[in-house]
């Protein structure tokens, strides 16, 4: 679960959003490219989201002992996770022809909902936290869909 939560930490999901910004920019590919940064920056604006509601973590050791302070709703390991991972997935389907492309999307879901449940499992934040993300995330990741064509 350590790992799953490492996987959907900010600074990692920026990183394969960045992997992919640079393909795409190098294939010339500005949908992707837009795509991305839109995803980025939803990011940000979880974590702006997150201040103004302002609602505290579980009191747990995990908690504790976290090296940034942050607030527990939504959960952005939930949500950057959804929206990255997610416009991967729907960018292997739409341009990755044959089976690889069901296989790695399926992968890809399968790690978006282990990074939520790792959330919980670890005390990092209460289930509705994660719900919140994912739901979230679905949102900011289907009006990237709509208006920026990726």
């Amino acid at each position: 679960m350590t790992i799953a939560t490492y996987l959907g930490e900010p600074i990692t999901v920026l990183f394969w959003a960045a992997i992919v910004v640079v393909v795409a920019w190098h294939k010339k590919h500005m949908p992707i490219v837009r795509a991305e940064v839109a995803a980025a920056i939803a990011i940000g604006l979880n974590s702006i989201l997150k201040t103004f509601i302002h609602r505290t973590r579980p009191d747990t050791i995990y908690v504790t002992h976290m090296r940034f302070k942050s607030f527990s709703f939504p959960s952005g390991h939930a949500f950057g996770s959804m929206v990255v991972y997610g416009l991967l997935a729907y960018i292997v389907i739409k341009y990755i022809p044959g089976p690889w492309s069901i296989v790695i999307s399926l992968i890809l879901a399968a790690l978006i909902i282990l990074i939520g449940l790792s959330r919980v499992y670890l005390g990092a934040h209460f289930p509705t936290d994660v719900l919140g993300g994912w739901l979230l995330g679905a949102v900011a990741l289907i009006l990237i869909i709509i208006f920026i064509k990726p």
